[in-house]
């Protein structure tokens, strides 16, 4: 894959899906050269979800505007900010006492094609180039945990966390260490577990394969959710991201 300027296509979905309100949260900022974008799910049971998901992108995508910089150092700065942002919001004795988020992000750098990403709990970034998977984030879960170790995850462990912004001791974040150079013909997926949770692994590998462009791709997603049909729906958000010659 040759380095060099990247010009990108971006498509977003967010939706309620069988719940009363949608707690994932999702946003995206593009400067002259660079680009921030975070997805974050508001974890079920903990009240106050849709609170702390819009606190932790709000910080994510403003703290990166006035330091457009792709790095390690800024990456760990804006989550850990986020997870401040979230825990400032906490007010004992109202839904927000206890909330809790996960989180996606996204750096790229437009000029060099140099990007990072980060994350906590279930929400993932998928990779693809020339419709080839080349990998994903691995869930900070239990049911992640308990198949790492070999053993069988049921339905109880489903959907508890490991790992999640909101927590005021701290929470384990996750990194990609080394920056990737994406060029012509990546493809990037950030996405809550009420999207990924309806493909297999097969049928997310193969989803961009013949897709014409970036709202393609997002358009038979969501149908695939839909086609799952699944009547505890949770909310699903996803943003998709197109790279091309700059």
């Amino acid at each position: 894959m040759a380095a060099g300027p990247l010009s990108i296509s971006l498509a977003a979905l967010s939706q309620t899906g069988r719940r009363e309100s949608n707690e994932d949260a999702f946003g995206y900022w593009l400067g002259a050269g660079s680009l921030v974008a975070a997805l974050c799910d508001g974890a079920g049971g903990h009240g106050g979800g849709q609170v702390a998901s819009r606190a932790a992108v709000t910080h994510v995508l403003e703290a990166f505007a006035l330091r457009p910089e792709v790095s390690l150092e800024i990456l760990q700065a804006l989550v850990e900010g986020a997870n401040e942002a979230v825990v400032a919001q906490q007010v004992a004795g109202t839904a927000t006492s206890d909330m809790r988020t996960t989180i996606v992000v996204l750096l790229l750098d437009l000029n060099s094609g140099e990007a990072l990403w980060a994350h906590a709990g279930d929400s993932r970034l998928y990779r693809w180039h020339d419709a080839r998977l080349l990998g994903r984030t691995r869930d900070q879960s239990l049911e992640q945990t308990l198949r790492d170790a070999g053993l069988d995850a049921g339905a109880d462990e489903a959907g508890q966390l490991t790992s999640a912004l909101g927590t005021p001791g701290g929470f384990d974040l996750e990194c990609l260490l080394t920056p990737q150079v994406l060029a012509c013909g990546d493809a990037l997926l950030l996405c809550s577990d009420g999207l990924w949770s309806a493909f297999d692994e097969g049928a997310m590998a193969g989803s961009v394969v013949g897709c014409d462009g970036v709202e393609a791709w997002l358009d038979r997603l969501e149908a695939g959710v839909q086609q799952a049909g699944r009547s505890d729906q949770d909310n699903y958000s996803a943003v998709a991201i197109w790279c091309e010659a700059g």
